[in-house]
């Protein structure tokens, strides 16, 4: 009994691990609404990352952001409206802190 249960959690435990897929994009092939974004929104920053996350089908574009010492992470939906901004703490920024 406890065997089955461990294979229906493992199975369950898996499929939400690979259920969202994260590509990094390059900067110009941001879509417009993005850019614009960025460009007013965003003066002295620099993109260092950007990268395009399925979620199910679902998919958002997030951008990690970097002016001095600031670090952020800004979400955009699938049409490129601004979702949200929070401080960047993830993996996305890391190679940004080395600079």
């Amino acid at each position: 009994m406890k065997t089955g249960f461990l294979i229906l959690l493992f199975g369950l435990f898996s499929t939400l691990l690979v259920a969202q897929t994260k590509s990094e994009i390059k900067n110009d092939a941001l879509q417009k609404p993005i850019a614009d974004y960025v460009l007013k929104n965003c003066s002295g920053y620099t993109v260092d990352k950007a990268f395009k996350v399925d979620s199910k089908g679902a998919i958002t574009y997030e951008l990690c952001v970097s002016k001095d010492k600031v670090r952020e992470k800004i979400t955009f939906d699938k049409e490129g409206k601004f979702l949200r901004k929070e401080p960047c703490v993830g993996d996305c920024c890391k190679e940004a802190f080395k600079k």
